[in-house]
């Protein structure tokens, strides 16, 4: 009998950034061992345009795409920990009915490092980076894109069609119809920004 898919890994990148998107895929491969996604427990999936279409929308179709029990977005200029996919198959097969499964993040903002917990216990996103939370991250956000969601919740939230911003968006959409979270305290997830000029960044045509 084949076995269900567990956990779609989705990817939303662009032309000029195939160096990146190899980068990533190398490390999701290790991370997995290898293992699980040949076996078709794990399933990756990317889609690629020229930012023609919105960043929302891509998110939105990504998730139409998967097939797998939970849906995990991964931006391609992005890293994860070498146990995360690891960690977040343990999390399903233990938990096979949460809605989102959440953890740490390590944030690096033009090579300042921050910290950043995803969980829902939080009422909104919070922190600006300046300063640091008694519980000792300099951001506190709602789960979103990078969390680990139930496919079919994922799925039935429509995504603004918008070029920056759909990730609060989202967040702010998902946050009520979460009923149950399993949260990993450890950071699986490395978020990278360089600064760069807006509309070239996310596409903005003058």
């Amino acid at each position: 009998m084949t076995q269900p898919i567990l956990l779609s890994i989705l990817i939303p990148t662009v032309v000029g950034r195939e160096k990146q998107y190899k980068h990533l895929l190398n490390r999701i491969m290790k991370s997995g061992n290898g293992f699980d996604i040949l076996s078709g427990r794990v399933e990756y999936i990317k889609f690629c345009d020229n930012k023609e279409i919105t960043i929302g929308e891509k998110r939105e179709r990504l998730y139409q795409m998967a097939n797998g029990l939970y849906s995990w977005q991964i931006d391609d200029d992005d890293d994860i920990a070498d146990n995360a996919i690891e960690l977040i198959l343990n999390a399903i097969k233990s938990n096979p009915d949460v809605d989102v499964i959440s953890f740490e993040e390590y944030v690096n903002m033009d090579g300042k490092e921050y910290r950043s917990n995803h969980a829902a216990i939080y009422s909104g996103w919070e922190g600006d980076g300046n300063s640091i939370f008694p519980d000792g991250f300099h951001f506190h956000r709602t789960p979103f894109f990078k969390s680990v969601i139930r496919t079919e919740l994922a799925k039935s939230i429509p995504i603004q069609k918008i070029r920056f911003g759909e990730d609060h968006a989202f967040a702010n959409d998902l946050h009520p119809l979460i009923k149950s979270e399993f949260h990993i305290s450890e950071p699986l997830y490395r978020y990278i920004h360089r600064s760069s000029d807006h509309n070239t960044r996310y596409g903005i045509k003058d």
